[in-house]
């Protein structure tokens, strides 16, 4: 996993690798490199646009280096980003890692699964419960440098103070339901005191199954 946080920016992402040896590392790092960069350089007013754009450079610079280099054939990634600017907060999303947002008390998932198991769920042909328990959750439909083109999940909203925004890749959720996701976050201490014991959770739930856990917990103060 690999991540980067700006406040001073808004920026914040979070990716998940994937591939064999430490291909799903470099492919991580790769595809948040590539946001930031062309985040700090690019000139353009429209900030869906430009996180598209970015996300679609980080698609090609992975895809290339795997191409370029056989061990790494394979790798890829997810990549979802919150940008938080002028009291508008905008999403731009691949892969299954999540973005929550906690408002009034009540935690939505702002960003689409990009898996199989997702997909299944959004046409109706497996209930929430099954998709729990379904052999296919890893199956990723999409990711960076997996395919040359995206269908790329991007939103746009308006922010309210008080709002918390969670993003994490799979290794947490995984591990921890929305429910208790959802009353973690509600708890009235300090954010760090509360993404510790969201961590604290998902770790020892983990039993057998091996997976990095990465997320990101802020909370927008005052407009």
């Amino acid at each position: 996993d690999s991540y980067y946080a700006d406040q001073q920016q808004g920026l914040f992402i979070v990716a998940d690798g994937m591939g064999g040896h430490a291909a799903g590392e470099i492919a991580s790092q790769m595809a948040v490199d590539a946001v930031r960069e062309y985040w700090q350089t690019s000139n353009m007013n429209n900030p869906l646009e430009l996180l598209q754009q970015a996300v679609e450079k980080a698609n090609q610079a992975v895809k290339q280096a795997a191409d370029d280099n056989p061990s790494w054939q394979g790798m890829g990634t997810t990549l979802t980003i919150l940008l938080l600017q002028q009291g508008r907060g905008y999403i731009t999303h691949v892969g299954d890692s999540r973005i929550y947002r906690l408002r009034n008390q009540q935690l939505e998932q702002l960003s689409d699964d990009h898996s199989l198991v997702g997909e299944q769920l959004r046409r109706g042909i497996i209930t929430a419960e099954q998709a729990k328990t379904s052999n296919f959750g890893n199956v990723l439909l999409q990711a960076i440098g997996v395919t040359p083109t995206l269908d790329i999940c991007q939103a746009e909203f308006s922010l309210q103070a008080g709002d918390q925004f969670l993003l994490c890749s799979d290794g947490l959720t995984n591990m921890v339901k929305d429910k208790t996701i959802a009353v973690l976050l509600n708890q009235p201490k300090a954010l760090s005191s509360n993404l510790a014991e969201l961590m604290e959770k998902a770790i020892t739930t983990k039993a057998l199954k091996h997976d990095n856990i990465t997320a990101i917990l802020l909370q927008i103060e005052q407009l």
